[in-house]
């Protein structure tokens, strides 16, 4: 606990802007709520029945107001503007397509679902999201969904894949899901360590090019770069949050094998303010580092407060304190 408070201090620099990051958090929670209303519960709707439906609008909020906070701040970061429906619809299938992957297993998932993000959208593809046609794939080798979980999936992504601007995001996604099929050797003790951080590496930082390409269509390849680093970083402390779960379910990750600690996650955090600033300005890039430095605060004290009892609310800050709650729940080893 010492040495994690320790590696809080040392990143203090980012808390330049903390404020500003702070008052933007929870200031953009109240749209947010409304767009998701707007954009994802009727699809949920549509897709689920109770009780499963309230549990699932519920998880898919709680993971999509979190992701808001960071995209917002990435938005404000590039001057860009940020549709809150779009990030609200990118936040639910992030968290869904997560667990669907996790809970998988098996290479017909994968092949499911890279048919599904190789899919172009058009009204024929479309079949995708309706779930009427029997199980596998369809007419022309699209996918079909044949439970509820794939047919919601697919009707999210149908959504975002209409509203998306360029193909930065989507090239980006199809390279995220080699890489999500890749990281199934983590349960392999004898993947070696630099596969480990390879895999890290490619989930984390194409993740977040998926969703600042959303608002940052024509990012540049200096500014991609960047974006990569600080998903890298973002993934390591996912893993630090998880570890005792990792290591319980069979997962290998840097973190819990002791090849990064969180002191070396600090210091990328640090080493990345300048970089920001190089790519976007030092005064647009100063609330984005705050936010990371807010995401690391966070994910230390939800570790050590783990056990104990804890309070929810519907706010960015809150969400980000408390956790938030899987869509499916996970296969455990047993």
């Amino acid at each position: 606990m010492i040495r994690d408070l320790l590696t809080v201090l040392r990143c203090a620099r980012l808390a330049i802007a903390l404020p500003i990051a702070l008052k933007d958090a929870v200031a953009c929670a109240p749209a947010a709520v409304r767009d998701f209303e707007r954009a994802v519960e009727p699809i949920v709707r549509g897709v689920l029945r109770e009780p499963e439906r309230a549990a699932m609008i519920a998880s898919l909020r709680g993971t999509a107001l979190t992701f808001n906070v960071g995209i917002h701040a990435y938005a404000r970061m590039a001057g860009r503007p940020c549709d809150g429906e779009l990030v609200m619809l990118a936040g639910s299938v992030a968290r869904l397509y997560d667990d669907m992957i996790d809970n998988g297993g098996d290479a017909e998932i994968d092949a499911w679902v890279a048919s599904l993000f190789k899919a172009d959208g058009s009204k024929a593809d479309r079949s995708v999201a309706d779930g009427f046609v029997a199980d596998g794939f369809g007419a022309g080798g699209h996918p079909v969904a044949r439970d509820q979980h794939r047919r919601l999936l697919a009707a999210l992504y149908a959504e975002i894949r209409r509203r998306a601007p360029g193909e930065l995001w989507h090239t980006a996604l199809l390279e995220l899901h080699d890489y999500q099929v890749l990281s199934r050797r983590q349960r392999d003790p004898a993947t070696p360590a630099a596969q480990l951080g390879k895999i890290t590496r490619g989930k984390g930082g194409l993740a977040c090019v998926v969703l600042f390409g959303m608002v940052h269509p024509d990012m540049s390849v200096v500014q991609r770069d960047a974006v990569m680093e600080a998903g890298e970083a973002l993934q390591l402390l996912d893993d630090y949050l998880d570890q005792d779960a990792d290591l319980r379910d069979g997962i290998g990750t840097p973190l819990n094998r002791g090849e990064v600690s969180l002191a070396e996650v600090g210091a990328r955090l640090r080493a990345l303010r300048p970089r920001l600033a190089a790519c976007y300005g030092r005064a647009a890039a100063r609330p984005f580092a705050a936010t990371l430095l807010l995401v690391l605060v966070a994910d230390v004290l939800k570790r050590h407060r783990r056990g104990r009892g804890r309070t929810t609310t519907d706010t960015p800050l809150g969400l980000l304190l408390a956790g938030g709650t899987h869509a499916i729940p996970p296969k455990r080893a047993s």
